[in-house]
């Protein structure tokens, strides 16, 4: 991201957006940066945003980073638990919705860059990456995808984790 940011910048804005952490070394699937770095629950902004000056630090971002919210807001209103990638044109429409999740959060990267990409060659925004025009044409072609599913927001709650 950091890499996209870096070559992109000329032509968007970024931001990242930090959010509950992921894999607290405290919590209910400890691992990774927040087990390596001994990031626990967050407990009050002041808190969140101590753990995003780390991260900053550590992996020497220099992308602006917005922090979520103690209520999720964010988290929340895009279901972003534990990470998605979003590009929105600048008049409002997502270009790219990434999946949720690891699975979700490299092809999202890929059709971000494929879009940043026309853009900049272009200079015009372009309706949809090609990425995302080929993920919607495979999801609508799998049996059982064209009929519409409700949309939950992710609470972040899960069976036995008393959250």
């Amino acid at each position: 991201m950091e890499r996209m940011y870096n070559e992109y910048k000329d032509v968007a804005d970024f931001r990242m957006i930090y959010i509950r952490e992921a894999h607290a070394a405290d919590g209910p699937r400890p691992m990774g940066v927040g087990k390596t770095l001994g990031i626990k629950e967050h407990t009050d902004y002041a808190d969140r945003c101590q753990t995003a000056e780390m991260l900053i630090n550590d992996r020497s971002l220099t992308m602006p980073m917005l922090i979520d919210d103690m209520d999720n807001t964010t988290n929340l209103a895009y279901q972003a638990h534990p990470d998605r990638v979003f590009l929105v044109r600048t008049d409002g429409r997502l270009a790219v919705a990434a999946e949720r999740g690891p699975w979700g959060f490299s092809p999202g990267l890929d059709a971000t860059q494929q879009w940043l990409s026309e853009l900049k060659k272009t200079g015009k925004q372009p309706e949809l990456s090609r990425a995302a025009i080929e993920a919607a044409e495979k999801k609508a072609a799998t049996p059982g995808n064209n009929r519409p599913t409700e949309q939950k927001p992710d609470t972040g709650r899960r069976p036995g984790n008393g959250r």
